[in-house]
């Protein structure tokens, strides 16, 4: 593959050697002088039908101008029409073909058995999806670790083809993770519930969790039926506060609810919290032990404890919470 950067370096010595501007150069070469400048700062190439006047203007050969006896060779045989390059020669020189002649050097390049796959990643920033995904059909994988550098070119469906059925994908679920941001929400749904039908333990999805919305963990944690708060803990961070609540509801004994309360309590807005506190603690036997609370509930929910606690007598809790009372509320 072209060092641009090196290339571009090249081409401007060459041009100030000969004591010439951009734009005098760009005269030269008809084309415009940001080209000049791009090619210069190595943000792209001149195209390979320019090479021969670029090099004849600043009085180098090609394999001089390139620095690179290999690829100025491959660089020749490319302008004539009856030659035929192998893939990883078209890799070579791809930043300075237009796509037609790329596309038309490809169709005429042979792909054999066996060939490696890394060869045609550094063509694929210049292909089609389509064209790439031909390319990958024709040539084959043998592993995912071999399919995974194309996933940023490839669409979403593109690359579920390429990949196992999403019947089996679930089993080696820690290889799909890696192609997970650039795979369908479908894709991904089908494969977690594929993971909760074999094993029940919601927490297994922990991994997809961050790919999928609150609704569809939701619906998959009421799948798995999770008997408590511990099971579903590994997926808290990416479920709605809304949901939360409805988990604590419905997951949360007597004997463990004010610890459970303490694992979700940072991932519970201050409304739901205090709806919670108001519901499930307020009045009972327990209404002393949620000090550790207070910095997380609205100033009427401290307010309204603090008064349960005088009225119990347990000055002791009282004044732990002091520096949570707004000023209004110590009358």
């Amino acid at each position: 593959m072209f060092d641009t950067r090196k290339t571009g370096l090249k081409i401007m010595a060459l041009r100030k050697a000969k004591d010439m501007t951009q734009m005098e150069l760009a005269d030269l070469m008809q084309v415009s002088y940001q080209a000049v400048s791009n090619w210069e700062r190595g943000n792209s190439m001149p195209d390979i039908s320019k090479l021969p006047d670029l090099a004849r203007i600043l009085n180098v050969s090609i394999e001089e101008l390139l620095d690179s006896r290999e690829q100025a060779q491959t660089v020749k045989r490319a302008m004539n029409d009856e030659e035929t390059l192998t893939i990883k020669e078209i890799a070579d020189i791809a930043p300075i073909l237009k796509p037609s002649k790329l596309n038309e050097d490809i169709e005429k390049a042979p792909l054999e058995d066996g060939m490696p796959l890394k060869d045609l990643i550094q063509l694929a920033p210049f292909l089609s999806q389509n064209k790439l995904k031909e390319l990958m059909e024709r040539i084959g994988h043998n592993s995912l670790d071999e399919l995974l550098p194309f996933a940023p070119f490839l669409d979403g469906d593109q690359l579920q083809e390429l990949l196992i059925q999403p019947g089996e994908l679930h089993e080696n679920l820690d290889n799909v993770i890696r192609f997970a941001p650039f795979l369908e929400k479908d894709f991904l749904v089908d494969i977690a519930r594929n993971v909760i039908d074999d094993d029940d333990d919601p927490g297994l999805l922990a991994p997809l969790a961050p790919f999928l919305d609150s609704e569809t963990l939701m619906s998959l944690i009421e799948q798995a039926e999770a008997e408590n708060i511990n099971d579903i803990l590994p997926l808290v961070p990416f479920l709605d506060s809304n949901d939360l609540v409805r988990l604590f509801k419905s997951l949360s004994g007597n004997d463990n609810s004010l610890g459970d309360l303490y694992k979700l309590t940072p991932f519970l807005d201050e409304e739901d919290l205090n709806s919670i506190v108001d519901n499930f603690l307020m009045g009972t036997e327990k209404e002393a032990d949620i000090q550790d609370l207070v910095p997380h509930l609205s100033s009427k929910a401290v307010r309204d404890y603090a008064k349960k606690l005088l009225e119990q007598g347990n000055l002791k809790t009282f004044k732990k919470i002091l520096p949570f009372l707004d000023e209004d509320n110590l009358d």
